[in-house]
């Protein structure tokens, strides 16, 4: 798939502790944003066979380690789902790289 200039837009997640060298860092991002994802309702679920793969009806996320690629249906979708986990008392930071 070609993205076209200046349609591309990837975000990343940043923590506002640095917890990066401590051990257990990894869990407790995906703790963080697995409690987050939860509290949406009935918006995502975990997949019952990869417990990092979370499904929703316009969205699929996949969590590996630090780093969560989005995948839906619709670009509004995922602008909306993006912008619900800035705004919400999660207060994920997102910055383009």
């Amino acid at each position: 798939m070609d993205v076209q200039q200046g349609h591309a837009r990837n975000y990343v997640l940043r923590f506002k502790k640095s917890i990066y060298s401590l051990k257990q860092s990894s869990l407790n991002w995906f703790n963080l944003l697995s409690q987050a994802l939860q509290k949406k309702g009935s918006y995502f679920s975990p997949s019952m066979v990869d417990p990092c793969m979370f499904i929703w009806d316009e969205c699929i996320l996949l969590v590996y380690v630090d780093d969560v690629l989005i995948v839906g249906k619709s670009k509004e979708a995922i602008e909306s789902f993006i912008s619900s986990l800035k705004t919400g008392t999660e207060a994920f930071e997102f910055t383009e790289q």
